[in-house]
């Protein structure tokens, strides 16, 4: 199964050690082998479909209006289904334009806090109605049910367990949508 959206581990230290550009030479432009090879050892993550409901999920609540509600699924950035909103710069330098989302691990730590402290089965279920008519906007070839609720509270999950170890190990988070 293919990703469009995943989430690559980096040593904390490449955060400043490495230009722009070097960073985004670190981390697959697709699902590769070295995202393969990244997964398998728990340095990558992806998804398929559910990154922009995951982050409605997450933001969209009322509950959360806490920043670090943003930071793990976009890296900070709004989105919204159809494509991304224009760029705000975040306190803590979450990326403007079009580079690709870098983490700190100090940033990363804040995500796993909020992610380790949110009912995501419950959020998803609060937001029943959004994240139905964002499937429907978006055209996906099945629309909202049980199982897409299943399938989006595993992702969160498993990015919940993702930025835990992140966190744990001190790293960067760099985050890219596959073209």
């Amino acid at each position: 199964m293919s990703v469009d959206h995943f989430w690559c581990r980096l040593p904390g230290r490449a955060v400043d050690a490495c230009s722009p550009e070097e960073l985004g030479e670190l981390v697959p432009r697709d699902r590769d082998v070295r995202y393969d090879r990244l997964a398998a050892a728990g340095l990558a993550l992806g998804v398929r479909r559910t990154a922009v409901l995951m982050e409605l999920a997450l933001t969209e609540n009322g509950l959360h209006p806490d920043p670090a509600a943003r930071l793990p699924v976009y890296g900070g950035r709004c989105h919204r289904p159809g494509g991304a909103l224009p760029d705000r710069a975040l306190p803590g330098g979450a990326p403007r334009g079009g580079a690709m989302p870098v983490l700190r691990p100090e940033q990363v730590a804040t995500a796993a806090a909020f992610l380790r402290g949110s009912a995501l089965g419950e959020l998803v279920r609060q937001q029943d109605s959004v994240l139905a008519r964002t499937v429907a906007y978006l055209g996906y070839p099945t629309p909202w049910s049980e199982a897409w609720a299943a399938l989006v509270v595993h992702d969160l999950r498993e990015l919940r367990d993702f930025f835990a170890g992140a966190a744990a190990a001190g790293d960067a988070v760099a985050v890219r949508e596959a073209r």
